[in-house]
C-alpha cells in the first residue's frame, strides 16, 4: 500500500486479528475484532529500510506478521496510532487534509 503519502485523509477498518470457529477446517472470522478509523496519514515507513527497535518487536509478544509498511494516522479525537498496510482493509482516500489558516 505505498500509495499512501502523508497527509492523506483516510478510513478503514483494521484487522486485529481472528477468533476461530470450528475444528476442522479450521474457520476464523476477521470481523470480530476489526475496528474502524479515520485520520490523517502521518508517516508512512518501510520497516525493510527502517527497522524497527529491538525493544517494539520485543514489546507484547506480538503474534501476528508484519507488514513491509508501518503508517502512522493522527487518528480522529484518538491521537496517533500505527497499523501494518496489510491489515488496513476496506481503506478510502480522500483529498489531502487541509491545515487550517494560521493568523498572523
Amino acid at each position: 500500500m505505498t500509495s499512501l503519502a502523508i497527509g492523506d485523509r483516510v478510513s478503514f477498518s483494521y484487522l486485529k486479528g481472528a477468533d476461530k470457529e470450528g475444528y476442522s477446517p479450521s474457520l476464523v472470522n476477521y470481523a470480530s475484532r476489526a475496528s474502524s478509523y479515520a485520520g490523517v496519514v502521518e508517516e508512512v515507513r518501510d520497516i525493510t529500510k527502517s527497522p524497527l527497535s529491538f525493544d517494539t518487536v520485543a514489546y507484547g509478544k506480538i503474534k501476528g506478521e508484519r507488514s513491509q509498511n508501518l503508517v502512522t494516522v493522527s487518528v480522529d479525537g484518538d491521537g496517533s496510532k500505527a497499523f501494518y498496510d496489510g491489515r488496513m482493509v476496506g481503506l478510502i482516500k480522500a483529498n489531502k487534509a487541509v491545515k487550517p489558516p494560521t493568523n498572523g
